[in-house]
């Protein structure tokens, strides 16, 4: 009689068995039923019987061994499906933690880039029209001339900087359209139409259909994903796909460097000479905010063996 539990405990350590049972509890109490009436079949094959007095009890006995596994794998179905519901709890326990505790991050970035937009905006305002003003009076070529316009470039990239932070940290508001890829690629290809003739980048489109979600927004991120890909790819080859409700952008350049695969998309890393490292996390930060995400995927440039780096939006309600 033993042998007909054994079958239950082994099925269970099986993943997709417990993951079936954890949604469908009955499907224990079948099993175990089925599996304690298996005895009596295989008590009749080999030709055994119980008696109870003069009358044969083999199908009687069975039958509660039967109803005894049933309610056993009916506490086990029930068993596994409380540790189901506690790890989804805790899932999205953890995912609440997560997500106040990125809130509060950007709460205070916001603080300090207010504070930095404040205390330095306005200095950086008076250096940059005084730097303008004595250029005007500095005679064409000369070394003063030159320091005056690398002060006006300075002044820009730091003013760049602060706006990124603020950009960074306000509340993001999308408003919801469906936009179609060639609606999308059309806004975003005369915006990059300089960076790619100055690093001679070629950049293709391929596909068809529909991202729904707040079109600037939806542009800012295909320029943030092309505009990383023209600094890495130069002389190179871009392409940008739809595929139903992920937008890739591929490229046949070198690749993530492999010391910041797990922190790409953390605020302030980069390696560009000169970058905020703001890109990629706000392009997180909108997809996020379409109930989305932005990953980087391995193995999937245009270079030959998959080199290159492949990033992907995805967003619901794609691919119409």
């Amino acid at each position: 009689m033993s042998r007909a539990v054994m079958p239950s405990v082994t099925l269970a350590a099986v993943p997709s068995f417990t993951a079936l049972v954890s949604r469908q509890p009955h499907v224990a109490t079948l099993l175990g039923f089925v599996l304690g009436m298996a005895d009596y079949f295989l008590l009749r094959g080999l030709g055994v019987t119980m008696q109870l007095g003069s009358h044969d009890a083999t199908l009687a006995i069975c039958v509660i061994f039967a109803l005894n596994f049933a309610g056993l794998g009916w506490a086990i179905g029930r068993l596994f499906a409380a540790q189901a519901a506690v790890r989804a709890s805790a899932a999205q326990v953890a995912d609440s933690q997560r997500r106040a505790a990125h809130s509060e991050k950007l709460a205070e970035i916001g603080q300090l880039a207010a504070g930095v937009a404040h205390e330095v905006r306005n200095p950086l305002g008076v250096i940059r029209s005084s730097a303008s003003m004595l250029a005007l009076d500095l005679p064409e070529g000369g070394d003063a001339r030159r320091a005056s316009g690398f002060i006006i470039e300075e002044v820009d990239r730091l003013n760049g900087v602060v706006r990124a932070l603020l950009d960074y940290a306000r509340p993001l508001a999308t408003h919801r359209e469906v936009l179609t890829f060639i609606i999308l690629m059309d806004a975003v290809r005369p915006r990059i139409a300089d960076r790619l003739a100055e690093q001679s980048v070629t950049l293709t489109t391929r596909g068809a259909g529909t991202l729904t979600g707040d079109p600037d927004l939806l542009i800012q991120v295909t320029l943030t994903l092309l505009e990383n890909a023209i600094q890495a790819t130069p002389g190179g080859h871009i392409e940008v796909t739809l595929h139903g409700d992920e937008l890739q952008v591929a490229d046949d350049g070198p690749g993530v460097d492999p010391d910041i695969l797990d922190k790409i998309f953390a605020p302030f890393v980069t390696t560009r000479a000169g970058g905020t490292g703001l890109g990629l996390a706000m392009a997180a930060r909108i997809a996020e905010a379409h109930g989305g995400t932005v990953s980087l995927r391995q193995g999937a440039g245009l270079g030959p063996g998959g080199r290159g780096a492949c990033f992907v939006l995805a967003l619901p309600g794609g691919g119409a």
